[in-house]
């Protein structure tokens, strides 16, 4: 097993704890990030960003129908919603792969792939995809982990209906 030590370790390489660990080296060069899963931020793959491309596709659609107004004459507007959805994703994976390029300018001795769980109040076990378990003990630990979708019990009668934005832009 690996042991690190270090002043910060950060758990979540999201929009948070990619702010928590820009802050943290503000102070050390003693600072690690740990991400569990992947790179990219909630924000950027399925969260704002996307849902904000869907918006401006349904805003353009009501400008069209609302051009007669301007005197400008045009056909209904036909929505094609697998276009719609194409450039969302084109643009969300535009997006995801700056924050994706920004954590990999870190340096690699900074970042750690693998799922964190406290063995004590200073001192982590990562368990990485590969197996391998690392143990990371610091002065500071910053949870930025987010959160994950809970569905309340009286929607599961709902069943295949139910769809996070997850679901949708992935």
């Amino acid at each position: 097993m690996q042991e690190r030590r270090v002043a910060v370790a950060v758990i979540g390489a999201g929009t948070a704890g990619m702010s928590a660990f820009r802050a943290a080296r503000n102070t050390t060069e003693s600072a690690l990030l740990i991400e569990g899963d992947r790179y990219g931020t909630t924000c950027a793959r399925v969260g704002c960003m996307p849902s904000k491309l869907l918006i401006a596709a349904a805003e353009a659609a009501h400008m069209v129908e609302k051009a007669p107004a301007f005197g400008i004459e045009t056909a209904p507007p036909r929505i094609n919603g697998r276009a719609v959805m194409d450039r969302v994703r084109r643009e969300r994976d535009r997006f995801v792969g700056f924050v994706v390029e920004t954590v990999e300018e870190w340096p690699d001795e900074q970042r750690l792939m693998g799922h964190a769980r406290f063995t004590d109040d200073h001192t982590l076990e990562v368990e990485g995809a590969d197996g391998s378990t690392s143990r990371v003990i610091a002065e500071r630990i910053v949870i930025a982990t987010g959160s994950t979708t809970v569905w309340p019990p009286f929607f599961e009668a709902v069943g295949d209906l139910l769809a996070t934005s997850d679901d949708l832009f992935d």
